[in-house]
């Protein structure tokens, strides 16, 4: 590994220690999302405006490697190095005594390490949880072994993150001053010095010795190919495997079988490797202690229920006093095919997926080192049940539709497009589908307003290849579907002895063939999941309340709102709900009546423009967020989950 740094055009403590800890964040193995922590020990003025010693270390939801001065939380270094008198402290009173010990109260909540950071007795300090370091401390090496490698450093025992590590280093401060730096087996590496490039430069140092020696210890290929290709059908499979693991909370998949992923699962080793679990302990957060190894996809359900089972016996024996997290596996590898994960958010799936990469490829060089080594199953579970992360996730409110996947049509405007936006913002990963290119656009604005993945893409509704493409992408990309928003439409009006058989058609394909399609598609892949589903059909106030030379439309519309009575019948008895949505003359965004179409529809009422927008009993304008707010509700299981084969007018009261 290469040092990276360079000149700098500022040089405070502050602004050194954002560069440097940048430097460690851009290297992946050192720093996966958000792990690590930095530190920088200055002078500041405190609220009555004296200059106090402050420790300023990396505050809670900071990452590295985008790291600026305001990613730094303050606390006042007296009160820190008092608590070096203090024998022990629970992780609760810990996190109230650094609360108490802030500079500025409103910062963040700052690194659980900050104790460590403060009794170290160095301007800078570094610490990282680097793939190499833990490649050689995840393994029976004794502590010589290891100061052979690394040079000079204090090498220490698993102890678990926060007061009681920051103890047992405290009293081995003056060991830890003479060192260039300490390695946590089985967590990570601290380098420190009193000027930030040479902490730094300490530790791409040592961590570059331990890259040298992996790589005279380990030769040949990490995983030995042993496993052809596993023939799975993914439109059959992941809707499956996505139902079975979302017993507890809606998932969505992250699937990678391609590249490094399928070498592992295609290896020998991929099964003992299951058994190793994750690299470092900051990981069993996500993880679990262990992944599932799939050697045949066909029986995935009983190995399912194995896993939680015996994660069930395990957790009542080493954390009985928390309720159980979800006892699905976050980590599953198929033979022959690659790697799964799963999470109720997909940022959340992709974290999952670069720790267990990472985690493989790490094991894979420990083995080969020396006998694998890792912490023990109580240890883990003290960890994934830590008591402070336990009360982040009391507090944690997910959002409505959080893990949820939807399918909208006609998303790239007006009722749609208002659609589309309203479900991701409540947590839905959306999948817009839409004949205009403008659904793409749509779809990164969105993307930009809630934060959260979606999926735009431009189809032909009425095509069956483009619309299975379409499903097949929302498959390997989400792992499945629960909601269906069936509401694209096109609209042209003409008297019933003047329509041509071409414009027929082109309403047919559209209003009900492409609704057809979508349907199909989508129901299958509700039934494989078995977790229920809902859909809402956007039909027209035509289908109660015809109107003249509406006859294509209405008649069109009509099939669809016939399509979602049979969904509601054939789907009940797999809890899939489907109801229909009648609204009247909505405007605002709308393409079908541009064209003329408004104002022929009010010269024919003998109405203006106006007038005819706001022809209902409560005379006012019918728009796309009032459609979209029962839409919401009927798909909200909370408050419609009874309702099925309803129709819910939304036209201000016919007149």
């Amino acid at each position: 590994m290469q040092s990276r740094w360079s000149a700098l055009d500022g040089n405070s403590d502050l602004s050194l220690r954002a560069y440097s800890s940048r430097l460690l964040g851009a290297e992946k193995d050192l720093v996966l999302h958000g792990g690590g922590n930095t530190s920088v020990k200055t002078e500041e003025k405190d609220h009555t405006g004296r200059a106090v010693p402050v420790l300023r270390v990396k505050g809670s939801g900071s990452d590295l490697s985008s790291i600026d001065e305001k990613g730094f939380t303050g606390l006042r270094m007296e009160d820190l190095l008092a608590a070096g008198s203090i024998v022990s402290m629970d992780d609760i009173t810990m996190e109230s005594y650094l609360g108490k010990s802030k500079l500025e109260p409103s910062e963040a909540a700052p690194s659980v390490e900050s104790f460590l950071h403060a009794f170290i007795p160095h301007k800078y300090v570094d610490h990282t949880h680097a793939d190499s370091i833990v490649a050689l401390t995840n393994t029976d090496l004794k502590d010589e072994e290891l100061t052979a490698i690394l040079g000079n450093v204090v090498v220490v025992p698993y102890i678990h993150p926060g007061f009681k590590l920051a103890k047992a280093l405290f009293d081995r401060m003056e060991e830890i001053r003479k060192a260039e730096g300490v390695v946590l087996r089985k967590h990570g590496l601290f380098t420190y010095s009193d000027e930030a490039r040479k902490s730094y430069e300490k530790h791409i140092e040592i961590v570059t010795r331990a890259e040298k020696a992996i790589s005279e210890r380990v030769k040949g290929p990490l995983f030995t190919a042993e496993y052809a290709a596993a023939s799975i059908d993914t439109s059959e499979f992941l809707p499956k495997l996505r139902g079975l693991v979302s017993g507890f909370s809606k998932k969505v998949l992250q699937v990678c079988n391609d590249g490094l992923a399928r070498e592992i699962a295609n290896s020998s080793e991929a099964e003992e490797l299951c058994s190793y679990g994750p690299t470092t302990t900051d990981m069993l957060i996500r993880t679990k202690h262990d992944f599932l190894y799939v050697s045949d996809a066909s029986k995935i359900s009983g190995l399912l229920e194995e896993y939680r089972q015996k994660y069930a016996g395990e957790h009542e024996k080493h954390a009985p006093s928390y309720p159980m997290h979800d006892p699905n596996p976050s980590v599953i590898v198929i033979r022959g095919f690659g790697i799964i994960t799963q999470a109720t958010t997909k940022k959340e799936a992709a974290i999952i997926m670069d720790d267990a990469l990472h985690s493989f490829t790490v094991n894979a060089k420990s083995r080969k080192i020396a006998k694998h080594e890792f912490v023990t199953i109580d240890e883990s579970f003290a960890m994934e049940y830590w008591p402070l992360q336990e009360a982040k996730l009391r507090k944690y409110a997910p959002k409505k539709f959080q893990g949820s996947v939807s399918i909208v049509t006609g998303a790239a405007a007006g009722i749609g497009l208002e659609a589309f936006r309203t479900l991701s913002i409540n947590g839905s990963y959306v999948v817009g589908l839409d004949i205009d290119p403008a659904v793409l656009e749509a779809g990164k604005e969105i993307f930009r307003e809630s934060g959260i993945e979606n999926l735009p893409i431009r189809a032909d509704l009425s095509d069956e290849s483009q619309i299975k493409e379409a499903i097949e992408r929302t498959i390997m990309e989400f792992g499945g579907v629960d909601y269906v928003f069936n509401n694209a439409g096109i609209l042209k009006t003409a008297p019933l002895d003047k329509i041509e058989a071409s414009e027929m058609d082109l309403m047919y394909r559209v209003n009900s063939k492409g609704t057809f399609l979508v349907t199909r598609e989508a129901f299958r892949i509700m039934k494989n999941q078995g977790i229920g589903g809902s859909f809402v059909f956007n039909i027209t106030k035509n289908l109660t309340n015809p109107g003249v030379e509406m006859a294509m439309y209405g008649s069109t519309k009509a099939f669809a709102a016939q399509l979602s009575r049979y969904v509601a019948k054939e789907g009940g008895k797999y809890r899939i709900r489907s109801n229909i949505i009648n609204p009247d003359k909505v405007f605002r965004g709308s393409k079908i009546w541009e064209g003329g179409v408004l104002e022929s529809r009010a010269k024919a009422k003998g109405q203006t423009v106006e007038e005819y927008k706001t022809q209902n009993l409560l005379g006012v304008e019918v728009l796309p967020s009032h459609v979209v707010g029962v839409m919401m509700a009927l798909l909200d299981d909370s408050v419609f989950g009874a309702t099925t084969d309803s129709m819910i007018p939304v036209d201000g009261g016919i007149k």
